[in-house]
């Protein structure tokens, strides 16, 4: 296959949107991230006892964050409204599950791709991080039990 003299410039602006689509859709990525771990650490960062948030994986308006505040970790289900992400509730491996998703009142969609990246996302996370993560134990409905965290 050859391109022609006029071809090239096409090839070049349909390049160049693709990557300004992909750089567009990083950087909103990053920006999501961002807001749901300021989130989080708003609500249960204390100076002598840090909060990391390796993973958050978005989908719509709902976000999965993978949160570990030594000794412990867990899973925290968070929901965009107007402007701002609430937690919904923290959990164990249930939020990886979508029907405990939609029984949460997330999208069946949303929770299908909320659950598929979460998977490949905590894929790349250490063991150490993957068993921390893994010590929460239920599900905590925070808007009945707002101050619950353990």
């Amino acid at each position: 296959m050859t391109l022609s003299k006029q071809g090239l410039p096409l090839l070049a602006l349909l390049l160049f949107a693709g990557l300004t689509l992909f750089m567009g859709k990083s950087i909103a990525d990053v920006a999501q991230h961002t807001a749901v771990e300021s989130s989080i650490k708003a609500q249960w960062e204390k100076p002598e006892h840090p909060v990391q948030v390796p993973v958050v994986v978005v989908s719509g308006d709902y976000a999965i964050a993978d949160w570990i505040q030594q000794p412990k970790g867990g899973r925290a289900l968070l929901k965009q409204q107007h402007g701002h992400w609430q937690t919904l509730m923290c959990g164990d491996a249930n939020l990886k599950q979508p029907r405990h998703l939609v029984a949460a009142g997330v999208p069946e969609a949303d929770a299908d791709k909320l659950t598929l990246a979460l998977t490949q996302a905590e894929a790349s996370l250490t063991l150490d991080e993957q068993t921390t993560i893994n010590r929460f134990v239920g599900m905590t409905d925070l808007l009945k039990a707002p101050h619950h965290h353990d």
